[in-house]
């Protein structure tokens, strides 16, 4: 998918680019300026690499895409709203230990996994850092 496909899913699904959706969109964008600089090297060297990279990009596109999909039915943004949902979670179960629901957990987990992208991400870390 280029820019202009994202685009057009976002447009045509009603979703909003949230900061979530952002850092991953922001993580398949730093898999395509590798997979330039493989092509540029060469291309046949690097063969591997750049399937391997193009595999990545794909991923985090989709999964932002899932992601604002999933803020979307649930009605709160997981990076915006963090504070609101732990809350919620602190109100639910008390403390993590005693958390019985896993989409809870899952949820809970991918905010934190993003809040690591992202400061990955500023601090220019390797890809590889947060597979």
């Amino acid at each position: 998918m280029n820019k202009q496909e994202i685009k057009e899913t976002f447009q045509k699904n009603d979703l909003h680019v949230t900061q979530a959706v952002k850092i991953l969109l922001k993580q398949a964008s730093l898999y395509a300026k590798r997979i330039k600089v493989f092509k540029e090297s060469d291309e046949k060297l690097n063969a591997d690499k750049i399937a391997d990279c193009e595999e990545q990009r794909a991923k985090y596109i989709y999964k932002a895409i899932e992601t604002a999909t999933k803020e979307k039915q649930q009605h709160w943004r997981f990076i915006e709203d963090q504070n609101y949902y732990n809350d919620k979670f602190n109100d639910k179960y008390g403390d993590i230990d005693f958390a019985t629901n896993w989409d809870d957990i899952e949820r809970l987990a991918f905010i934190y996994r993003l809040e690591l992208l992202e400061k990955n991400q500023k601090e220019k870390g390797a890809l590889e850092n947060v597979e």
